[in-house]
């Protein structure tokens, strides 16, 4: 059963790399352990969870809370426990004593819309799948033009433009910068797994300027601002004795890195 997950633009990065980890809800619901999370039984307490939506609707509708970032995952209805948001509201003990496995739901019928469904064990990787970030024109800025001319219709180009936008970010991950890269790099249609490779072949950098040439109209301030970025990038990799894609590469890595302090 796949359920869904909201979660900040700067934890996508870490999920695609490590999965979602238990002993931190990265949803950010949980922040700091309360008496909520405490009235939780078993291993279900303490930030030993991760909590996901049964539909994607009722998660898109609290992303202004938890986060534009959208995943999903797999889990197996009887190894879960779940009760509706809307109980919430009320006593921690109570929504714990509603909650019951996902599967008991199921079998009732149709359960709630807002359903909530935690899960004790972490999530891998490679059961994961990254989605479009729940955002709008509002949150990309500058960027929205660009990021509706390629992200969906030009995957080569998006992945290369998202490194310079997180270099651009300058590890700000509330940047506009950086929604628009989480924009660029993750859609709701999975990228083939050879389109990382067909970039490393094809070389990254130039992969990158063509796309700033051919939409330099289409977005002039940004594509203006990633430009010099680019130019940037190539000194910085000469200096360091690199291939310019490989420099490109490098400089994302750094401003990534800072995530994991």
């Amino acid at each position: 059963m796949t359920v869904f997950h909201l979660t900040p633009v700067r934890n996508l990065p870490l999920i695609e790399e490590d999965g979602l980890r238990t002993r931190a809800d990265l949803s950010g619901r949980l922040g700091p352990v309360d008496d909520f999370d405490q009235a939780a039984p078993g291993t279900y307490a303490n930030g030993k969870r991760v909590t996901g939506w049964l539909s994607r609707d009722h998660a898109g509708s609290v992303s202004g809370e938890l986060g534009p970032g959208l995943v999903s995952y797999s889990v197996d209805p009887r190894k879960t426990l779940a009760a509706p948001a809307s109980l919430r509201d009320g006593d921690p003990a109570a929504y714990w004593e509603a909650a019951k496995p996902l599967a008991d739901w199921q079998a009732e019928g149709e359960p709630p819309t807002d359903l909530e469904v935690h899960t004790n064990v972490p999530v891998r990787a490679k059961y994961l799948q990254l989605h479009a970030p729940l955002v709008d024109e509002e949150d990309l800025g500058d960027y929205a033009p660009l990021v509706a001319a390629v992200a969906d219709e030009d995957r080569l180009s998006a992945k290369a433009l998202m490194h310079l936008a997180v270099i651009a970010s300058e590890a700000d991950f509330e940047s506009t910068d950086f929604v628009a890269a989480c924009a660029l790099a993750w859609r709701d249609e999975q990228d083939s797994p050879n389109l990382v490779r067909e970039l490393i072949e094809t070389d990254p950098d130039k992969v990158a300027s063509a796309a700033l040439a051919e939409h330099g109209a289409t977005a002039p301030e940004v594509t203006g601002k990633l430009r010099q970025i680019l130019d940037e990038t190539r000194e910085w990799a000469d200096s360091q004795g690199l291939e310019h894609g490989r420099g490109l590469f490098a400089r994302t890595a750094a401003v990534l890195d800072v995530l994991e302090d």
